[in-house]
């Protein structure tokens, strides 16, 4: 797979209501439908966000959040079993910063994309979203291919704008902030469940897990901008992060979210300065990425300066 004060079922019922889905919608999507132009127009700008619209037919590995989470899950062990022998320990800070890392990039990669290519926020909630795990005895390289989420049905949020603003399984909001507003509720709200489960299997504080998520989500917003081209320099990045991430009542730590930008040759590219720490460097053959916060800005941007002199070369 690559508030705190506020309960589970509460965070649940709160999406709910935000969202305020039908449920008697049609588990089959229409041939075109607005959700599956979008995922598209991702697909051209990313062959790694590879996200569909319905339920998956066939095919091993596919399950809903609430069955991998559930009491005894043989998934959730197995999930754990793989992670602690890939990072080669134990310890539940590490194995639920893995397993929180490996869950979330498809979900988080999939909704951060929809609201900047098309301005769309997909329903987000546990119960509408299906997750291909990769085999126990894999890597996670097989994650890295194919698609990996599955969006049950076709609910979305949009703008009055928005081409599709007339569909019944559209819910318009007045304006950008709203539809921001409704794109944090949802990751907040899906996120909780799952952190509030690896918490309880692993034994790690949910606190932690949340700068997974933080980071996770401020890295893909500068990533998504930057391949669009449009609005991508520092300053407009961390306006968006920030507008985004986090608020008086989020469990998402924006005071921890801060970017900075190198330039080669005229090339200017903007980083997270992460706060937490991908372990790769624990795993067999692993090393210190070049953006892991155990370097030193010095040795970072060093690293990070080779790659684009090579991207550019």
């Amino acid at each position: 797979m690559r508030s705190p004060g506020v309960r589970t079922k509460d965070r649940l019922a709160i999406g709910r209501t935000h969202f305020g889905f039908q449920e008697a919608l049609t588990s089959q999507p229409d041939p075109v439908h607005p959700l599956q132009e979008t995922f598209a127009r991702i697909a051209q700008r990313s062959e790694f966000i590879r996200p569909r619209l319905g339920r998956p037919a066939g095919g091993e590995g596919w399950i809903v959040p609430a069955d991998l989470f559930a009491p005894q899950s043989p998934s959730l062990a197995a999930l754990i079993r793989a992670t602690q022998r890939r990072v080669r320990t134990e310890a539940p800070t590490v194995t639920g910063g893995v397993l929180i890392q490996e869950y979330q990039w498809p979900l988080l990669a999939t909704a951060v994309a929809c609201f900047l290519v098309d301005r769309r926020v997909p329903d987000l909630r546990p119960e509408n979203v299906q997750l291909r795990l990769p085999p126990e005895e894999s890597e996670g390289e097989a994650r890295e291919q194919g698609e990996q989420i599955a969006f049950l049905r076709g609910c979305f949020v949009a703008l009055p704008d928005d081409l599709a603003a007339g569909r019944p399984d559209a819910l318009l909001v007045p304006d950008l902030d709203a539809l921001r507003a409704a794109l944090r509720t949802g990751i907040e709200t899906h996120m909780a469940f799952v952190i509030d489960k690896i918490s309880e299997a692993v034994g790690c504080k949910p606190k932690g897990l949340w700068l997974f998520v933080t980071d996770y989500l401020a890295s893909m917003l500068s990533w998504i901008m930057q391949k669009q081209g449009q609005s991508a320099c520092l300053t407009c990045i961390e306006q968006e992060a920030h507008a985004l991430i986090g608020g008086a009542q989020s469990p998402l730590n924006k005071k921890k979210v801060s970017f900075f930008a190198l330039t080669y040759q005229g090339h200017t590219h903007v980083f997270l300065d992460r706060a937490s720490c991908c372990y790769w460097y624990k795993m067999e053959g692993g090393a210190y990425c070049s953006t892991c916060p155990h370097r030193t800005k010095q040795d970072r941007n060093e690293r990070l300066l080779k790659h684009l002199a090579e991207e550019y070369a």
